[in-house]
């Protein structure tokens, strides 16, 4: 059975999920890399011609190089520097990450991207859709190798319920506010709340002030006298 949801749960035991991508939000976002990449081709085409003129043909052999660069190195180029987006993928709020929740690495990558080969088959991505549409995740042959899933980064919303330890507090204070955090920002914060007992207790706490203080500055909320006291409500608020 196919599933929308992908729920992780941490060896600490906190949990938290992300909404995975169908294959209309994947096709879109593959057709918006397309263009990008025949785009680019085209351009690096038409500046060979100009440059060459008669003698094209010398440089035809360096534009298929430059073009099998850029059919294999793209998707592992920006998914590297973009934490496992690709051009399409950002614009459409989707991005790649490990079955387990952590950001794809190099090797994940190009392993997944090398087998777009064989996904591609027969020319329309019918081996990469039929595999997604059998695996409950969503997941074509390159991300079965990889470990890898594609979720869709759509923004979530807390609420807090209340800021113990805030200096003066007011009725105002202890009204729930409305937070909105990305799932990246959601999955960091409850990676560090809970591991923030393996540290000692005063760096934990500078640590968290360090994180805590541009979502206080952010949302207008009082710091209170323990920055992990903040990061805990961001973390267990909990979704409206």
């Amino acid at each position: 059975m196919i599933g929308t949801g992908l729920k992780v749960d941490a060896p600490e035991g906190v949990s938290f999920s992300y909404e995975l991508a169908s294959l209309a939000d994947r096709a879109k976002a593959y057709l918006i890399d397309l263009l990008l990449r025949v785009a680019a081709m085209v351009v690096i085409g038409i500046v060979f011609l100009l440059a060459l003129g008669p003698v094209i043909w010398a440089g035809i052999g360096l534009w298929l190089v430059i073009y099998f660069a850029v059919e294999w190195g793209f998707y592992v180029f920006f998914e590297l520097i973009w934490d496992g987006q690709s051009p399409g993928k950002r614009i459409l709020d989707l991005r790649v990450v490990k079955v387990a929740g952590h950001p794809v690495g190099f090797f994940d990558s190009v392993l997944r991207n090398l087998l777009r080969t064989a996904d591609q088959l027969p020319l329309t991505y019918g081996v990469g859709s039929l595999a997604m549409l059998m695996t409950g995740r969503f997941q074509r042959l390159g991300d079965l190798a990889a470990g890898t899933v594609v979720v869709r980064e759509a923004k979530a919303w807390y609420g807090m319920r209340s800021l113990q330890g805030a200096s003066a507090p007011t009725a105002e204070s202890l009204v729930a506010k409305r937070v909105s955090l990305s799932n990246r920002e959601r999955r960091l914060l409850q990676e560090f709340v809970a591991r923030k007992d393996r540290l000692h207790p005063e760096r934990a706490e500078q640590l968290a002030e360090i994180l805590a203080r541009p979502y206080a500055e952010r949302f207008g909320l009082p710091m209170p006298a323990r920055a992990t006291d903040l990061l805990q409500q961001l973390v267990q608020g909990g979704p409206r």
